[in-house]
Order: C-alpha cells, then structure tokens, then sequence
C-alpha cells in the first residue's frame, strides 16, 4: 500500500497514477484494503454535548467497514498536558472543539509529534477527519482493457520472459502494458510488456490488423503458452480514495 502511493504520487503529482501493477501486487492491495484500520482520536469539548455530538458525528463517517473511529480520550476543558501524553505521539489525533490551548502546551506537542487540531465548526472537523480517514484507506485499482493479440507464434518461455508473435485484434499494444493471457475463458497468468516489434524493429505500438512480436516479463513464473491462445493488454489505475 505505502509503496502503491508512492508511485501515484509520483507518477501523477497527487493525482490518479497509471503503474503496470501486476497480479500478486493487485491481491495484496487487496487484502489490505479489507483489514479495517483504526483512527484514534481523542477528544476535548467545551461542553459534554459538544464532545458526544463530535464523537457521534465521527462514527457516522461512511469509509465502508474500512476504518474503525477508536475514541481513548475524551473531556471538557482545554487541551492539557495530560491529553498530551495520552496521545503518546503521531498515531493519535487530538480534536478540540470550542478549546483552547497554551503556548506551553503547543511546545510539549510539537515535541511529543502529537497532532491537535482545533476547530469552532464541526464541519471544518469532520471534513479535516475525512481527510485523514482517506488516508488509511488503500488505494482503489481501476483497471482498463487497452487491447487484444491472438497468439500465432511461440519463440522463448522461461521463468522469466516469454517471446510471442501474433496478431493484434483490437485495440493497441505498447510497452509497459499488462498482458493477461487467457486460453478460452481460462486466465493462464500475467506479464509486463517490456519491448514491442514489427519485422524485428522495435516500434512505440502495434495495432490491427499489425502482426507483431512481443517480449514479455514474467516476474520469475514460468507462463505457458501456446499458439491459439490469446493476450488481453490492460492498464492498471490506483487512485487515493476521498470520502
């Protein structure tokens, strides 16, 4: 997950990023996106009301089951060096709602890298809460089909690399591609497109009705092809999820 937002970040400035992810990077980003993660906060009010109606208002937070509101604090009053140490450090955001806090207390929390945010209008907090909670959550992967090669000449199959001919379908073909290959309806496995040819020259892209050749990499799994079957070429999006 850390890494999938480096690359976006990357690759897109802060915005959606294309990356050639491939199957086992797909199943992992998976998994982790349903582990439910926990957003600590505590929280001071300058009232009970206003403190229940803040934790209140954060549980209702939709991140569908994927971050968990986890409240280890709370009261009313100023925020105090108490809360400070509460916190312990990063992992833990103090909200204060209609609160104050000294210039000795700003000190131990930039000390302490405890984060305290203070807001007069609980919509300011929710939406400042959102943005963090987005932030736990894993990235989404759109995935998009770019094209189609029907198989027509099989030349090399290692652990890790295969050389295929054969002839575009639909669509294009470029490096860095994902290439799934299917036998019938059957997935056989995945690979990065790292070199394209046409009467063996390299060329940005193929399309139909283009007859070309294709090496792929294979990520140290030996992919077993045969002539007739086929390769879907796909990209692969992350893209940061707002709530």
């Amino acid at each position: 997950e850390k890494e999938a937002r480096k690359l976006a970040l990357a690759g897109g400035a802060g915005k959606d990023a294309e990356i050639s992810l491939t199957g086992s990077d797909l199943l992992t980003m998976m998994e982790n996106n349903s582990e439910q993660k926990p957003f600590r906060v505590i929280i001071k009010g300058d009232v009970f009301g206003s403190i229940t109606s803040v934790s209140d208002s954060l549980r209702m937070i939709d991140t569908g089951g994927q971050v968990a509101v986890e409240v280890v604090g709370s009261g009313v009053g100023d925020i105090t060096e108490s809360d400070i140490l509460l916190a312990g450090g990063p992992n833990v955001i103090i909200y204060g709602f209609n609160v104050n806090m000294s210039a000795s207390i700003k000190r131990l929390a930039l000390a302490q890298g405890v984060s305290v945010r203070l807001f007069t209008i609980i919509y300011e907090l929710l939406d400042d809460a959102k943005e963090e909670m987005s932030r736990l959550i894993a990235p989404e992967v759109k995935e998009t089909e770019q094209g189609e090669l029907a198989i027509r000449g099989v030349f090399r199959l290692t652990s890790d690399l295969a050389i295929v001919g054969g002839e575009m379908l639909e669509g294009r073909v470029k490096k860095e591609y994902i290439a799934r290959a299917m036998r019938k309806k059957e997935i056989i496995g995945e690979a990065i497109v790292i070199n394209v040819q046409r009467e063996k020259r390299d060329v940005p892209e193929a399309v139909p009705p283009e007859m070309c050749g294709l090496s792929l990499k294979t990520n140290g799994k030996r992919l077993k092809l045969e002539i007739g079957d086929r390769l879907v070429f796909l990209t692969r999006e992350i893209q940061e999820v707002k709530l």
